[in-house]
This record gives structure tokens, sequence and C-alpha cells, in this order.
């Protein structure tokens, strides 16, 4: 199973900017048809998604929340490769690790803490 492993950072956190490293390109090539690589400076995709929050209850439990990931090449010289996720600082701490990955036909963000 092809999945994007990021671990967050309070810089990713505080601008909601983060580099799209290999597993994330992997992931949007193969299983969203995103190609990083043919993309132009400025380009984006929205992708619609769902965050999944764990829930402590009686028993840890999943909620589901809708969000956006933007995959985008920056507007500079460098056309770095970037993601961002929509109300990240809402969901997400430092020191997590979002597990991006497509379940039935919609891409997911899972978070391990």
């Amino acid at each position: 199973m092809v999945e994007g492993k990021i671990k967050l950072t309070k810089t990713m956190l505080e601008k909601s900017i983060i580099d799209a490293n290999g597993s994330v390109r992997q992931l949007s090539k193969e299983l969203l048809g995103i190609d990083y690589a043919k993309m132009k400076c400025g380009e984006k995709h929205k992708v619609d998604a769902v965050i999944w929050l764990r829930i402590p209850f009686d028993s840890w439990s999943n909620r589901e929340v809708e969000s956006e990931v933007r995959f985008y090449r920056a507007n500079n010289a460098r056309g770095d490769r970037r993601i961002s996720i929509k109300n990240i600082r809402k969901h997400f701490e430092v020191g997590d690790t979002l597990i991006l990955k497509v379940k039935d036909d919609v891409l997911v963000v899972d978070c391990y803490r």
C-alpha cells in the first residue's frame, strides 16, 4: 500500500506549508495522478480529503472531518514541491506523524501521536 508519511514540525504548522517528501510525491503520482515532475511553477491541484481524528472515549474511536489537501509547486525559482492541508493547526500538533492514504477512492489524512 502506498502511503505518504509526514512528521509535523512547528514551522509546518505555523505556515501551513509542508515539503512534499518522496513518499508524498509517490502517493500523489501513483494514486491521485498528480505528478510533480510534470507540474509548472505555481500549478496547484486541490483534492477533497477526510481527516481521521482519534477520539478518546470508553475506547478510542475515529471521527471524520472534511478537509482538502493542495498539491502544488511553489511560484519561486526552484519550484519547490509542497502540500498544504486545510485547518492543519486545528487538528494536529508538533511531532504528530501524518499518514496520507487513499481508501475507497478517498484521500485520508490519519494521525499518530
